[in-house]
């Protein structure tokens, strides 16, 4: 299991400080007392002929209050932010060894479960056809699928034209059918093994690690198997 990109500390309560000891002020606290430090001695050394306008000194407090309200915000979402990720971890770390279905013309196929997908079928029709290729793009297999519509399960068993079983590993698949006379190729998706999970930081979300297939973002996976 390979799980990345956690940060997060899960004992950092045994570290803290008993109830009424006193602690380091943060930087916080100490930045508003040198701002009333230096706003006191501003007012001491003011002009007397120019003195500083009641207004012109709430609106230096109300400014600095708003940076300093902005600062506590960007630090409450950097904690949130580092929670939701820790989150991620701990539901990434359940799909390792899942199934999911993703879109892809690539599969992978076992002795166990051979090789299974999808095909969205666009318009209704009575030919569907699907085309296996091994990895030198020779075609090994052609399963008449008959009349489809909509999403349609595929499977095949790992043989070939003349029922020998091909070696387990990477094929690709295209369906097609024929619409308006035309003949025309459906979008199609593949069942893969989740083999690790990357947890990704700032904007980036879960990636998963499929067998055969490479990295994927989770947010593409149309199921969960």
């Amino acid at each position: 299991m390979a799980i990345s990109g956690i940060n997060d500390n899960s004992f950092a309560f045994l570290n803290a400080p008993p109830a009424g000891q006193d602690t380091n002020k943060d930087s916080g606290a100490l930045a508003m007392e040198d701002f009333m430090s230096l706003m006191t001695t501003q007012l001491k050394n003011q002009d007397p002929l120019k003195p500083l306008e009641s207004g012109d000194f709430l609106g230096q407090i109300a400014a600095f209050g708003t940076v300093s309200g902005i600062s506590d915000l960007q630090n409450s979402f950097s904690s949130f932010a580092q929670a939701m990720q820790s989150d991620q971890a701990l539901q990434g770390s359940a799909l390792v060894g899942r199934s999911v279905l993703v879109p892809s013309s690539i599969g992978t196929l076992t002795a166990e479960d051979g090789l299974k997908g999808q095909i969205n079928v666009a318009e209704p029709v009575t030919d569907l056809k699907l085309k296996i290729y091994n990895q030198s793009g020779v075609p090994v297999r052609t399963i008449e699928m008959g009349s489809a519509s909509g999403y349609t399960n595929f499977a095949w068993d790992g043989f070939d034209e003349n029922g020998q079983a091909l070696p387990p590993g990477v094929y690709e698949f295209k369906a097609s059918g024929t619409i308006d006379g035309n003949n025309t190729l459906f979008a199609t998706a593949t069942v893969a093994k989740v083999e690790s999970v990357l947890v990704g930081s700032g904007n980036q979300g879960l990636t998963i690690n499929l067998a055969g297939i490479g990295s994927v973002p989770f947010s593409e996976a149309q199921e969960i198997i």
